[in-house]
This record gives C-alpha cells, structure tokens and sequence, in this order.
C-alpha cells in the first residue's frame, strides 16, 4: 500500500477520535451542567436575575439527598451567590451560554479506496453520536441554594445580676374629712379612707382603733379601711385610730363615737352663732349659751360656699374626692362655735343634753346663702329632673330660682366627699328660694330623689337614716308706716308642698315652727330669730327617733299628715293624721279647725275652708263646690292660735301640707 494512502486512513482515524473525544467531553460537560439550566429549550438559556433565584429557593424538604451532596460541593453559600450574581436583570455575556449540540457525524473521505484484505479497515467499533445523545435533565426546579452554613453557638453572654430593686415606700395621706377630734358614727362599720401616688399602688394600709384592726391594698391611689365591729356612744377622750403603712404612720387623736349629721341649707342654714348671740339675752345660758359648752361632747366641721373647694370647677358635674381644708373637726369652744350655724349647733347642744350627755354629736355644716335647690343636687337627680341647663359661654350649669347661678355645686364641692361617711341624719333648712310656682310644684319629688340617692351612699346598716326639715315659721308683710329694708318671700305655698314629703319617703320628718315666729315689727322675718325654739324641736324628735331620752313622737311632733280621702262629689274629704297622742284637739277649744284651703285644679288655693275633728286622728273638711285638692297652712302670714288652731294633745301644732287630688 502507497504511503499517501497509509497517511489518509491515519488522518482519518485520528480525525474520528479527537471527535469522538471531543463529543465525550461536551456530553460531560453538558452532564455537569445540567444543574444549571432548565429543560430543553430553542436557544441560549439566560441565568436568573438575582430577584429570580431568591424567589425560587426550594426548601429544604425539596431538595434531594444527592442534589445537596452536589451543591455543597459546586454551589457557594446563599451570601455568595447574593454577591457574585449581577446586580441587574439583564442576562449574562453570550459567551457564558451553553449552545446545544448539534448531531455529530463523521463523514468518510469519498477519496478512500475500498481497503485489501491486507488493509487495516476503518475502526467500524466507534459508534458515531447519536443526535439524541445530548442528556436532558427532567424539568426540575434548579435548586441553587446550599444548606444554611452550621454556625458554632455563641454562648449567652454572662450577666451579672442587677441589684435588687429598692421597694417604693407607701406613702399615703387621710381624707381631709377626718382629723382629731372627729365624731364616728355609732352603729356603722368604721370607714376611714384616703389617697396615695403610682409608686404605692398595691401597697397594704393598716388601722387599728379601740382593739380591733384593719386592712386593705391601695388600688387606684385610693385605700379605704373598714373596721368589721360597729361601736356604742363613746364620750371618753383618748380613743385614737392608727393609720400605718411600713414607712408611714398617721394618728387621728381623740375620736368620740357617737352620732353625725350634716346641716345643710341655704340663709337660715347659714345664720350663725354670732348672729344669735345679738338678739338673745346673754344671762339666758340656756338659749345663749357660750363658753360653758367646752367639756360637751360636741366636734364642728364647717363647710360654706364662700370658701369654695378648688379641686373641682365650680358648677360643673366634676365631684371632689376630698376637701381642700385640713383640721376640719373643731372642739364647740366659742371661739370656734361663733361662725358655725345656730341652728345646727343648738341642735347637737340640745340632743347631748337630752341624754344627759352619753350621746356625742359631730356636725357637718353645709350652707349655701341664698341657693335654690338645684345648687344642692348631686348630678344624677339634676340631670333626671333637669334642675339645671349647661352654659356654654359661662362653661357651668346654670339652675333656676331665686338667686340661681351654679348648679349642683354644693353636692359636688362639699358633700361629695363625705358620701362615704357613715351618719345618723340630716337637718335641711331649704326652700325659700323655690317659692316660685315652677320650682315650687317640682319641689318635693326633687327633694325625696335627692334623699334615696344619698341614703344609697352613706350607710351599711341604717341606710333610711332619717331626714329633718325645718318647715318655714309665719313671715309677715311690711306694716303700714314703716320705713327702710323689709325682708319678705311668699313662701307659704313652698312651705305647705314640702310638708307633703311626709308622704312620699319614710323617715322624713316635719319640724313645725308655725307657733314660733309672731314678731309682726321685726324687718327681717324671713330669717327670725327662734333657732333655740327650731333646734330644740328638731332634737327632741331626733331623740324620739331614736328611743332616747325618755320622748316619744306624739310629745315631740304635731300631728303628720298621712293620707286624704274624698267623697264621690269631692265636696268633702277625711284627713287621717299621725303623731297626734291622746287624740287631735284645737289650741283654742274651739269646735271649728281653721288653717285649711280647698285648691284649683293648678294646685292654687281656691277658698278657705273649715273642718271638723271627727276621730282622734282626724279632721273632716267641706266645701259648697268640688275640690282638686287640699291644704294646710298655705297662707305665708298664718300663724298658730290665730289663723290655724290644730294640734295634738301634747299642744304642738299641725304640719303644714298639700295634697292635690
């Protein structure tokens, strides 16, 4: 064989193997890479975006035992990949693109003769590629994520432990109600209560008074102490109650047990001592008693408009917590007796001496010169009965009456932060400033509401403590002839509907003055002076009241309209009376009861009318026309012996009332 044919077929079969190798080693590589690109597609495949390959991380649960083993070994860690990747969509240079093969075939020199047997033949046993012999990797996710790399532990750092907090000290202050030488209710769970900051909240209070203990936890920054055990009337001095905390302690010295009342009212609330003092003989000590009142069991605390309480806008439905005055229970020296009401300290005199002294009386002054009714309501009767109007320009409530400005203010400045405080009563001396026909005609059903919500306040045990009020003495017109200021309000209307409260709730009791004012020369009548006279009235039917003292209702009260019965034509009606001892009877003896009016359908009187006693409990009226209505002592000038004549056996006068049909 020629040489040239030799070196062809040498060529040629060389030629075969490099591309056979080279086919070898693109299907290697194209088995390598098939991580990297999807299936099959028409042209270059691009690599993801760096958006992309975030979005199409497998979770672990995806990725095949193999695969990781793989990307372990081929794929840098997910911070890696991050970084090396372009920070853009666009894809990679072409040169990164991996083409797909085409089919390889090795073509055979048309130039090659047929070989001789003796011939080394064409290596027929090196198959030519196939054009499908390109693997593909089956359509899978490409999964271009590595495990999270295992990261050695830190070890917590170790802290050294912080000092142990300081526990914050319980400071704490008393309601300003309480001070030395108060009274506490006899009968009633003691109840002493007060105020703390943030920094006590939860904190425990203590107290302890006459061997019995007490505690509670501060919430809200308040505290209050409840002593389970009621106590009797206690005069000694000495008693104190003890108020402690683990860094505060607070001593209430010398507290008497006894009873408590509030007197409350507006001008003839407010009349005081002094003023008693100028019209009553100084060497009558009974009636004008002095400094000889020092060792009685008598404590004052004084409350008046015109020292207004601060913590609250006045007329507004704000309510005080407590008192802004401190020191607030006095000793009944002179000194400190001279401003305090005359009728409300000639009550407490009055009462301790009715029971020879075994009773102390703490009294709480509330007055309110000159103040309708609707000054005294707390929020929730004012805004039931709509006492009142809120002014926007003046940014208060506004009441109406006589002398009518803030609303609601004396409940809410005064008595709000006694609320809490257990008592035996109330003596009220109220109502002229209602006279007036629209304040008038409300007045009593106000007046009972007012009560049941404060009766709902104060008390765990005698929660229908009784109420006392003071029915208006006869007020006179000015004479003929006289000259200079007359004091005078019609409040004989006022007077008769509010002794139809009587009616209306239990325990609210009548105090007749109709016999105790009969100065026809004297200026100011509106304010007379018979405090003594209202005072010692008032006391012995608290003491009735009570079972003390040796009085009974039927000596210390006149006789207590209950209920008025009509006739089918309405010409007659029967009044039963209550209180009325051995049976009803006329001051003068006279078989004629005088002082009674038959009234309009309006409620106004309609004539004057007499009756007859027909029982002893009752009186029987008539009239030559129908009546709407009955009433007694109506007429603001009467007085009892002239005008009226009806009373109990005892001689105290009837009540004053008005009953409409």
């Amino acid at each position: 064989m020629k040489k040239s044919t030799k070196t062809k077929i040498l060529i040629t079969t060389v030629t075969a193997i490099a591309l056979i190798l080279i086919a070898v080693a693109v299907i290697a590589i194209l088995t390598n890479n098939s991580g990297r690109q999807p299936a099959k597609t028409e042209g270059p495949v691009a690599i993801n975006s760096p958006k992309e390959v975030l979005t199409e991380l497998p979770t672990a649960a995806n990725i095949t035992p193999d695969a990781t083993e793989q990307n372990a070994t081929e794929i840098p860690a997910t911070d890696e990949v991050i970084t090396a990747l372009p920070a853009t969509d666009e894809p990679l240079p072409a040169e990164t693109a991996t083409p797909t093969l085409e089919p390889t075939v090795i073509p055979t020199p048309t130039e090659t003769p047929t070989p001789e047997p003796t011939v080394v033949p064409t290596p027929a046993a090196t198959p030519t590629p196939e054009p499908t012999a390109t693997p593909t990797v089956p359509p899978t996710k490409t999964p271009t994520a590595t495990p999270a790399p295992t990261r050695t532990p830190t070890p917590a750092p170790t802290k050294t432990p912080a000092p142990e907090p300081t526990p914050a000290k319980i400071e704490f202050t008393v309601a300003n109600v309480f001070s030395d030488n108060m009274v506490i209710q006899r009968g009633e769970p003691v109840k002493i209560w007060g105020f703390a900051g943030n920094a006590a909240e939860g904190g425990k209070i203590s107290g302890t008074f006459m061997g019995q203990s007490a505690e509670t936890t501060i919430k809200d920054g308040e505290w209050m102490l409840v002593f389970d055990r009621s106590f009797d009337a206690c005069k000694d001095m000495g008693n104190n109650i003890r108020i402690f905390s683990d860094d505060k302690e607070v001593v209430l010295h010398d507290v008497l047990i006894g009873d408590v009342y509030m007197v409350i009212g507006q001008s003839n609330a407010a009349y005081d001592m002094n003023a008693h003092w100028l019209f009553v003989d100084a060497l009558d000590t009974e009636r004008c008693p002095r400094n000889s009142d020092y060792d009685l069991p008598i404590r004052i605390n004084y409350n008046t408009q015109n020292v207004p309480n601060t913590s609250v806008k006045r007329g507004t439905s704000q309510e005080a917590r407590d008192l802004t005055r401190t020191n607030t229970w006095k000793i009944a020296t002179q000194s400190n007796i001279a401003n305090f009401s005359a009728i409300g300290y000639l009550f407490a005199r009055n009462y301790v001496k009715l029971t020879d002294g075994s009773v102390p009386i703490g009294m709480i002054e509330i007055d309110g010169n000159g103040q309708p009714l609707g000054a005294f309501l707390c929020n929730p009767v004012a805004e039931a009965y709509k006492t009142d109007t809120y002014n926007i320009m003046k940014g208060y409530y506004v009441t109406t009456g006589v002398n009518a400005n803030h609303g609601r203010f004396l409940y809410n400045e005064f008595m709000a932060p006694f609320s809490r405080m257990p008592m035996a009563g109330i003596l009220w001396y109220q109502g002229e400033s209602d006279y007036a026909t629209k304040e008038a005609n409300r007045y009593a059903a106000v007046f009972t509401a007012y009560v049941e919500y404060m009766r709902g306040t104060h008390n765990t045990n005698n929660k229908d403590f009784p109420v006392y009020f003071i029915e208006f003495p006869t007020m006179y017109t000015q004479p003929a002839g006289f000259a200079g200021t007359w004091a005078y309000m019609d409040v004989g209307r006022i007077r008769a509907i509010m002794g139809s409260m009587v009616t209306m709730s239990d325990n609210i009791f009548q105090v007749q003055s109709g016999d105790l004012w009969a100065d026809k020369t004297y200026w100011n009548s509106l304010h007379p002076n018979c405090k003594y006279e209202q005072a010692l009235r008032a006391a012995k039917i608290a003491c009735a009241f009570n079972g003390e003292g040796g009085i009974t209702l039927d000596n210390a009260s006149g006789p207590i309209v209950e209920t008025v019965t009509y006739s089918e034509d309405a010409k007659s009606a029967t009044i039963r009376y209550k209180n009325v001892g051995d049976g009803l009877k006329t001051i003068d003896g006279s078989d004629e009861v005088r002082g009674f009016t038959s009234l309009t359908v309006t409620g106004t009187i309609m004539g004057e009318i007499t009756g007859t006693i027909t029982g002893p409990d009752t009186v029987e009226v008539t009239s030559t026309i129908p009546m709407n209505g009955v009433a007694y002592n109506m007429k603001t000038g009467y007085f009892f012996g002239d005008q009226m004549n009806l009373c109990n056996s005892a001689g105290i006068p009837a009540g004053a009332f008005l009953l409409s049909k």
